[in-house]
């Protein structure tokens, strides 16, 4: 009997188990795949319900249960033990949780078909280029976002940060709809949505990818068993005999691509239905044709491999050798695709011909290694809807690739970059009447931006092998000198048929060059001026200059003269080329005699230059970081690490001013065009503008988070002057000169307060109250207001003051009070009755001033007063709910201010009140004594008009006494009354 029981209680563990694998099997879909071998099946890691962990602990479970089961009821009996009733309860939730789970999955996936047929019958584009006006900042968890992806309708934004969480945001109002706090176990290296925009592929650093319902946020499959990282994610959704196919496509480390089939049994195990095998790198690209029928694949081992499907399995056909590490690879049509790589070029490929159809080159940075994986292109997107490839570089710029079918061609229209870097030089260049501004940042690249438009186009000049140091441009702005690290500089010109073009290259110096100048006054192909870190300088000879030449020119240097002890940080030229000046980390700077002498007949067509040392300037502390000769006056500026800026006498050559305020290493000082001002920029992140004739600063400009390396002046006929500054933390910023604008705006401002005034002194005088109280009030002078309240308050007949009091003693008893006026006039009181909230609040905040002085006290508690009479609680407080400004005082604070000075000032009075009652106490008292005393009576004579005048005298003298007695007395109490009491009294 009890190994029939024991027989029994394993047949129902095994019911259990089997309901447990059912419920895992249907919360985590696997796709299936029949292992083709022993060593395919055993490079797959057992997980589930497959691993060590839960076989101990299901065998645990099953020991328990058969433990407590005969110790529980006996046979016959109507009820089982309590273990055996919750097992029983678990396997039969478990039954009914394993088929909710799959009618909820069999839901989904039709209505996924579903939509897959709507969005044929639509045909929408496969990408959308929308110009936005404006950048959303997406608030998030605070942690780095590591990918995102839109999806194909443009309904959903996708991100996701180091921290795992995925944030999911509706398009285009950017609202945050769902968030997924931990979407992966690790770091998530790449995410693809699928083309019905329903679910979403996260491929990990741990080798699984989990996909995603977008609109609901679980979890529909995990695939795992990968070797490695997933490094490439591809959809293909196909329809076959009424059914649709969903497979998803996964490159790894390892060099394989898998298959894995979305539409598989819940019961599948997890292995993909295929695995491709073709590389011997990192896969970074997979792409399927349109017709299902090929598949591609790309890897980082120069080679492309193509398969072909045949009675549903896929064959490899071709492995092909690119030549450059390959980064991106898709499908453009049936037989065309694209790769993209570490070359920096996009190729357009045939499957049935091994050589290129077309190729486009993106302006790469050449300082790159080309061993370097961060190379090139790192990844190239096609948007299917301009029929443009946007790829993306290393160094972070946006290549815009037009394909035209029709021949096949490829076209580069649009450059965006990304990130600037860090700014070392700006210049300002011009062409067809277009300002345009050159860039030099931390790579070797040359930017040009177009100042007059803001959609962030730029044109890259690659040629420089190194980081671009310095830019200058020629006295008309058309040509563009660059000076690298490379040890050359290069002089640019527009083309006609590119944008710009190399028509120089200076090669020569030893070290690194570090600046470049164009002379003022000979024309810009008569020479250069080169410094470099060898500590030379250098005068380069441009009379054989063409701007139509083929090919460069690469002139000879005139001079070479080594100047400094140490590295040679700026030069440049006087406004008539006869001065050189120097500055180095020497802590001096140099002046030489410049002698140029053009190519003619006499000198047999061969220029001539040479350099003569003038003065040496010491007085910075630190080394020199830039100079600059005044354009209005014989005199040059010096900027110093020892955070000064010193101005100096070109007769002499003595320091005539220093200005000082920068709190950091003053690393460029640059003369405005009128040469009566200076502006310096600095390492603290500020540029400061300084009058040369009085040495004071006129405006402080906080430019920048980091050290300011450069500025660049900008001005015309037509528009304002503009001071361009370059940062480190790769910002660019223009300033526009306003002073012209602040100081017209400043006297319209005079003339406005001053009609103004005349116009309140109109109303005083018309006795127009109402609109003098708001005008007062508008111009936000609380002074006038004040001297119109008093001035009111006082004006008022005394029976009327009387008639006040009345009304107070009146309200007080209960009784009607008779009518009358608070302020003094009634049209006031109605004035203030009717104020809106802003000046209600703005009056009581006038009067919270007021109150602290017993001068204007009266004033203000008569205001007071009349405020709480004609306006209830309510709406004081929706006056001040509604118009409280950051900064601004609420009701609460302007109350805990009154009640203070209110207390003293009403304790104060009452002081007043009782030694007031004194003087009529005392003369009551002396009537009582003279009323008593009848010889006094008797012998006082009336018609004695001498002593009754006397009698009278003494009586107001004795009132004069007393009062000024009772004034000396209450300035003796009061400790710390508020300010001026003491002297209101007197």
């Amino acid at each position: 009997m009890v190994s029939g029981m024991l027989r029994s209680q394993m047949l129902a563990s095994r019911r259990f188990v089997s309901g447990a694998r059912n419920l895992h099997a249907s919360r985590v879909v696997f796709a299936e795949e029949v292992p083709t071998s022993a060593a395919q099946s055993a490079q797959y890691p057992r997980e589930g319900f497959n691993s060590s962990l839960w076989t101990i602990g299901l065998l645990g479970a099953i020991g328990c249960y058969g433990f407590y089961n005969l110790t529980g009821t006996k046979k016959g009996q109507e009820e089982a033990s309590a273990l055996s009733q919750m097992i029983e309860s678990m396997s039969t939730s478990t039954n009914d949780n394993t088929s909710n789970n799959q009618r909820h999955l069999d839901w989904a996936m039709k209505k996924a078909e579903a939509q897959l047929l709507i969005q044929d019958a639509q045909k929408p584009s496969a990408h959308r280029m929308i110009n936005l006006t404006a950048f959303e900042h997406l608030t998030q968890d605070g942690a780095v976002i590591s990918s995102l992806t839109l999806t194909l309708n443009d309904a959903y934004l996708i991100t996701v940060a180091r921290s795992l969480a995925v944030h999911i945001y509706s398009l285009p109002d950017f609202k945050l709809v769902r968030t997924i706090p931990k979407a992966q176990d690790a770091p998530v290296a790449l995410m693809s949505a699928d083309p019905t925009s329903t679910l979403l592929a996260l491929g990990s650093t741990d080798g699984s990818v989990k996909v995603y319902d977008i609109a609901r946020g679980y979890t529909t499959h995990v695939f795992a068993g990968h070797g490695g990282v997933i490094s490439a994610l591809a959809w293909h959704i196909q329809k076959e005999h009424k059914t649709r196919s969903v497979h998803l496509y996964t490159g790894c480390v390892d060099g394989k691509v898998r298959m894995w089939d979305l539409n598989g049994s819940s019961k599948s195990a997890s292995k993909p239905t295929a695995v491709l095998s073709g590389h011997a790198g990192v896969v970074r690209a997979v792409s399927i044709s349109p017709d299902g029928r090929t598949l591609i694949s790309g890897a980082r081992d120069q080679t492309v491999a193509i398969y072909s499907q045949k009675d549903h399995r896929w064959e490899r056909r071709e492995i092909r050798v690119i030549g450059e590490r390959i980064e991106a690879a898709r499908f453009l049509a049936t037989n065309l695709f694209y790769t993209a790589g570490s070359s920096g070029t996009l190729r357009v490929w045939s499957t049935e011909s091994d050589a290129p159809i077309a190729s486009q080159t993106a302006a790469l940075d050449q300082q790159a290694d080309e061993e370097d994986e961060l190379s090139g292109l790192v990844d190239a997107c096609y948007a299917q809807a301009v029929n443009t490839v946007v790829g993306i570089t290393a160094s972070q710029e946006l290549a815009f690739i037009h394909v035209d079918y029709d021949p096949l061609r490829l076209e580069l229209i649009r450059q965006l970059v990304g990130y600037n870097d860090e700014i070392v030089d700006l210049a300002v260049l011009q062409r067809d009447d277009k300002a345009l501004l050159a860039v030099a940042s931390n790579n070797s690249l040359i930017r040009v931006y177009r100042m007059d438009v803001d959609n962030h186009d730029v044109m890259l000049l690659p040629g420089h092998h190194d980081m671009v140091l310095s830019l200058d441009t020629c006295s008309n702005h058309q040509l563009l000198a660059s000076a690298s690290k490379d040890r050359t500089v290069r002089i640019w010109a527009p083309s006609a048929t590119r944008d710009w073009q190399t028509i120089a290259i200076c090669e020569g110096h030893a070290e690194s060059i570090g600046c470049v100048k164009f002379p003022h006054k000979h024309e810009a192909s008569s020479f250069v001026v080169t410094a470099s870190q060898d500590r030379t300088v250098k005068i380069w000879d441009l009379s054989q200059l063409n701007i139509n030449a083929k090919e460069p020119l690469h002139p000879s240097s005139l001079v070479t003269l080594r100047m400094h002890d140490k590295d040679i940080n700026a030069v440049d030229l006087a406004p008539n080329d006869a001065l050189l000046l120097s500055a180095s980390q020497d802590r001096t700077a140099k002046v030489f005699r410049l002698e140029y002498t053009a190519a003619s007949k006499s000198n047999q067509f061969r220029a001539s230059a040479s350099l003569r040392p003038l003065a040496t300037c010491r007085g910075h502390k630190r080394g020199v970081w830039s100079c600059e000769f005044s354009p209005a006056e014989q005199a040059f500026a010096t900027g110093s690490g020892d955070q000064t800026v010193r101005l100096w006498s070109l007769k002499d050559y003595s320091c005539v001013r220093v200005f000082e305020g920068h709190t950091g290493s003053v690393l460029r000082v640059n003369f405005l065009p009128l040469g009566m001002q200076l502006a310096s920029s600095a390492s603290d992140g500020l540029v400061k503008i300084w009058n040369v004739k009085d040495e004071e600063c006129a405006t402080t400009i906080d430019a920048a988070e980091d050290k300011i390396w450069t500025l660049a002046m900008h001005a015309t006929d037509t528009e304002p002057l503009q001071v361009i500054t370059g940062a480190a933390d790769s910002t660019i910023t223009t300033w526009t000169d306003t002073t012209e604008q602040v100081q017209q705006q400043r006297a319209a401002a005079a003339q406005d307060t001053v009609e103004r005034e005349q116009e309140f002194a109109n109303l005083l005088v018309l006795k127009d109250y109402r609109n003098a109280i708001a005008l007062a009030l508008q111009l936000n002078q609380p002074r006038r207001l004040l001297t119109l309240f008093t001035q009111i308050a006082t004006s008022r007949p005394d029976g009327e003051a009387i008639a006040s009091i009345d009304q107070l003693f009146a309200q007080a008893l209960g009784k009607p009070r008779p009518e009358a006026s608070i302020t003094g006039l009634a049209a006031v009181d109605e004035i203030i009755a009717k104020l809106p909230q802003p000046q209600l609040v703005q009056l009581l905040e006038y009067i919270r001033d007021w109150n602290t002085s017993a001068r204007t006290a009266p004033t203000a508690q008569l205001l007071l007063h009349a405020i709480v009479r004609l306006h209830s609680a309510d709406t004081l407080i929706n006056a001040f709910a509604k118009h409280h400004k950051a900064g601004s005082h609420s009701l609460a604070s302007v109350l805990d201010a009154l009640l203070p000075y209110t207390e003293r000032h009403y304790a104060r009075a009452d002081r007043m009140l009782i030694e007031s009652a004194m003087l009529e106490y005392t003369l009551q008292a002396m009537d009582s004594i003279v009323g008593t005393d009848d010889l006094f009576t008797d012998d006082v004579s009336m018609d004695d008009h001498t002593n009754l005048d006397f009698t009278e005298n003494s009586t107001e003298n004795t009132q004069q006494n007393t009062w000024a007695m009772s004034d000396r007395s209450h300035d003796s109490d009061s400790d710390q009354d508020v300010d001026d009491v003491s002297s209101d009294d007197e």
